[in-house]
């Protein structure tokens, strides 16, 4: 048994004050750099919405909350599926954030946690997305219950929703052991999907640890009316080491390995590697980007880097 200790480590837990003080660093990144997908956010941008007497852009299958007067009767004869105009004009996109605070997220052998980089990362989107006039909402996630917190536009709405960030984060416990999240990862992408309608850009931000297809199915019907991003969290060990042979202290960090493992790493590593390019070429093929961060950086600086403002 062996342990590594960061003695320069930061504080376990995020609190209200540090994710209001990331309002100041929400800036030099936008949602619409880079990756060949629908637009992806970045204030007023040309966007698919209901509308008459607006510039034509296609033709899609009716969604529930559609204008009816905009149904195209000719294609909903041929295909027998009701049909919708779709145009476009500027206007504002709701974001949803879905927070990932399980305590599969409380280890990290950096300079953080991976729950607090999901914790920075969320501040930092919801305070870029009022700053550009657009509302922003959240479900907040642990290992058996969520919150929902419905899109805003103001400053006290987005202190609200740090709020919860703060008790869900102030909540992990190092003397348990991490859960299987796949039944709650399950149940909140469904609740998601179940909440959006369509235009939305939803960003989740987690570990994927325990993802199951059923899950990736919900990531891919919500990409079908919106636009998705995942911010896939991960540390360094975590290339080298399964998740059930990892704790963490409560004060700093601090890593337990099981006996005869360093055996292994090399096999574990290959599993990794192997489990997260096949995550990323299913994401890749439905025009998903899946952007790393890590818990080497804070997230201003790693936000800014993958997510050049231009």
């Amino acid at each position: 048994m062996s342990n590594t200790k960061n003695e320069n480590s930061e504080s376990a837990y995020v609190t209200l004050k540090e994710l209001h003080g990331l309002q100041f660093e929400a800036s030099g990144f936008s949602f619409l750099p880079k990756y060949k997908v629908q637009s992806l956010l970045a204030g007023r941008h040309k966007s698919a919405m209901r509308g008459r007497g607006l510039d034509f852009k296609e033709v899609r299958q009716y969604v529930p909350g559609d204008d009816i007067r905009n149904i195209d009767w000719k294609v909903t004869a041929r295909t027998q599926k009701t049909h919708t105009k779709v145009f476009s004009e500027e206007r504002e996109r709701p974001v949803l954030l879905v927070v990932d605070q399980s305590s599969s997220m409380f280890f990290g052998t950096q300079e953080y946690l991976k729950s607090t980089i999901s914790a920075q990362l969320a501040a930092l989107g919801a305070w870029r997305t009022v700053d550009i006039g657009d509302r922003v909402g959240a479900f907040v996630f642990n290992d058996t219950e969520y919150k929902n917190i419905h899109p805003q536009r103001s400053t006290t709405a987005i202190l609200s929703m740090l709020k919860t960030i703060e008790v869900f984060n102030n909540q992990l416990n190092a003397n348990q052991p991490p859960k299987s999240k796949s039944l709650i990862l399950d149940n909140v992408l469904s609740k998601v999907r179940s909440t959006v309608t369509h235009d939305y850009l939803v960003i989740i931000m987690s570990d994927l640890r325990g993802i199951t297809d059923k899950s990736i199915h919900h990531i891919f019907n919500l990409k079908r009316q919106n636009d998705v991003i995942i911010f896939h969290i991960e540390d360094e060990w975590e290339k080298e080491l399964p998740l059930r042979a990892l704790s963490i202290s409560n004060s700093d960090k601090q890593v337990s390995i099981a006996s005869g493992m360093k055996k292994t790493h090399a096999k574990f590593q290959k599993v990794f590697a192997s489990e997260k390019e096949m995550l990323n070429d299913q994401f890749a093929e439905y025009g998903i980007p899946m952007l790393t961060f890590n818990t080497s950086q804070k997230a201003s600086t790693q936000m800014r880097d993958a997510l050049k403002d231009q």
